[in-house]
């Protein structure tokens, strides 16, 4: 499987190209508020480097949130475009799950999370690599911090805790893209929004 993934959930900005469902080349950097400016620009030379013929992708990976919210409407406005070019579909990737997969460590019990502004962020617990209940979005102070962590940007909320830094890796997106591809995958994509969680709905 050929597939290209797109990942702007978060201030880094990354591209990733899969040929036969192995990682050929990425473009991945930090480069906040120019997401629109580069992206298209990331595309060009990913495919111009690798020598690809992307009408040969069989699919857009992308993370569709939480995140960002000019962010994640400019990784699935450009997947959106390139997936209805080439009439090919869409797999959007939960950007936590990218981010419980991009650390280096492997927790059996644990919780993501993700800055969003001010004392909010977007958190998940995860058990085993796999997602329990949904993501939510609360006031650092009002969740129960009783696990390790794994977080994104949260830097000034931690206070005395060490949880582990990463951020969300283009690879990841398109490996986890990969693996569940048949349970992901959206034929039609042309509809598909990103998982902002509403803002209004904090804890």
């Amino acid at each position: 499987m050929n597939i290209l993934s797109i990942e702007t959930a978060t201030d880094w900005c990354g591209i990733a190209l899969f040929i036969d469902g192995e990682c050929k080349d990425k473009i991945q950097k930090k480069i906040p508020k120019k997401h629109s400016e580069k992206l298209p620009v990331f595309y060009s030379k990913l495919i111009l480097n690798s020598r690809f013929d992307d009408d040969k992708l069989d699919a857009i990976a992308v993370s569709i949130g939480p995140g960002s919210f000019t962010g994640l409407r400019i990784g699935l406005g450009f997947a959106k475009g390139l997936a209805f070019s080439k009439s090919i579909p869409i797999i959007p990737v939960p950007t936590l799950e990218i981010l419980a997969r991009s650390s280096e460590k492997e927790y059996d019990d644990y919780l993501v999370y993700l800055f969003s502004h001010g004392d909010i962020v977007y958190y998940q617990r995860y058990k085993n690599g796999k997602g329990e209940d949904l993501p939510q979005v609360s006031k650092w102070d009002k969740i129960t911090h009783g696990l390790q962590g794994v977080h994104y940007g949260c830097e000034k909320l931690l206070k005395e805790k060490k949880y582990l830094s990463t951020f969300p890796m283009v690879e990841i997106l398109g490996k986890i893209a990969i693996e569940n591809y048949k349970s992901l995958v959206v034929d039609k994509p042309y509809t598909l929004i990103p998982n902002y969680i509403a803002p209004f709905n904090v804890r």
